[in-house]
């Protein structure tokens, strides 16, 4: 989808916000019609002062800014256009600290207590980063789930376990949008993947995938441009093929990529994150966006005691798979790319109403009702 699609649209892709868009500061910035540009220091202290206002401690605080920011970094649309109404990004009502259970040496499951799916998601990377440090074995596997919000960019979770010299496996699902087959009712989400491999000279090789044909950002994106979907990647009501985003979304579903093969994928995802993280399941509850406990599944897995030489051996693979053919382009090497380039200017563009509202909310917080 061109970057130039709506910013409304941006934010509500795999987000807490339901609608999108953008805000300010007079600090450091050089400005186009649409954005500003600032350091990236500056976006992530400003995002996290946003964040304390609004009632957040300092640790969490710091730590959903950074992952917005990284995101935002690389050009991923999963970044700060959450700030766009930062009163969604207030604490939940009743929302607690993510808490331990059923731990042993070399897993546990995170039981978020409604927090935001980006502390839920952080905190499992982290904690089964922990265990295979703490353990002779060569894996270890932490789960979230009771959060109800975005985890953003999964391959956040996966390149921070990755940059540890740990492989990292991250999987997440959410409420139904996606059917398993054409004529079927919604039952999946959109059920991420994402991998992260350690690499020694460079970031790690990323890749982060939804198992559905088109992320439910690009339906939204559709819809708000009113623009056509692509041909066959959503179902209408009556169960075939529509490039309807509007009724795709109201009565009708998302498919999933690759037919059956998409399907079987997205259902494993299902399992995997949904299932055994002890989030809610399909078939058990009237739905799991009421139900309000999405999962995910954190696994880190330490290759040197699996085998001698991997990044040598992973990096002989990523150089023949680049000269196998013209214009091959390895996963996350764009993101990547982007990311070095603003790291490298200290320069970080971000729309200027999103920016607005960042700026606006670090100095008064939430505006009174």
């Amino acid at each position: 989808f061109s970057r130039k699609m709506s910013i409304a649209a941006r934010a509500l892709f795999r987000s807490p916000v339901p609608v999108a868009a953008l805000f300010r500061s007079p600090a450091r910035r050089v400005s186009t019609a649409d954005t500003v540009t600032v350091t990236v220091a500056e976006a992530q202290s400003k995002t996290a002062a946003a964040m304390r206002k609004i009632g957040w401690d300092a640790e969490d605080a710091a730590l959903q800014a950074e992952i917005m920011t990284a995101a935002e970094l690389c050009g991923n649309n999963q970044g700060l256009v959450k700030m766009y109404n930062p009163s969604l990004m207030a604490p939940s009502p009743g929302a607690a600290k993510p808490t331990i259970e059923r731990e042993t040496p070399t897993s546990a499951v995170v039981n978020a207590n409604q927090s935001p799916g980006m502390l839920a998601a952080v905190n499992a990377a982290d904690l089964a980063l922990q265990k295979l440090r703490s353990q002779d074995g060569p894996i270890a596997i932490v789960t979230a789930y009771n959060t109800s919000t975005s985890s953003g960019q999964l391959a956040f979770y996966c390149e921070r376990m990755a940059r540890q010299g740990a492989i990292g496996i991250a999987l997440a699902n959410s409420p139904e949008f996606v059917a398993a087959a054409p004529g079927g009712k919604p039952i999946f989400g959109t059920n991420p993947v994402a991998f992260g491999i350690p690499q020694a000279a460079g970031p790690p090789l990323t890749f982060d995938m939804a198992t559905s044909a088109i992320a439910l950002f690009g339906v939204l994106t559709s819809k708000a441009k009113g623009e056509p979907l692509p041909e066959g990647v959503a179902y209408g009501r009556d169960g075939g093929f529509t490039t309807d985003a509007s009724e795709a979304l109201e009565g009708g579903a998302i498919a999933t990529f690759g037919g059956h093969k998409g399907a079987g994928l997205s259902l494993c995802v299902e399992l995997l994150a949904g299932v055994l993280s002890g989030g809610a399941v399909v078939g058990q509850c009237e739905s799991k966006k009421l139900a309000k406990s999405w999962g995910h599944t954190m696994i880190a897995i330490q290759p040197d005691l699996l085998v001698d030489g991997f990044e040598a051996k992973a990096a002989a693979v990523l150089a023949a798979t680049k000269a196998s053919g013209p214009s091959i382009r390895l996963p996350g090497e764009s993101s990547a790319r982007t990311a070095a380039e603003r790291t490298a200017a200290d320069a970080l563009p971000i729309p200027k109403q999103i920016w607005e509202s960042i700026c606006r909310t670090a100095e008064h917080g939430l505006p009174e009702q």
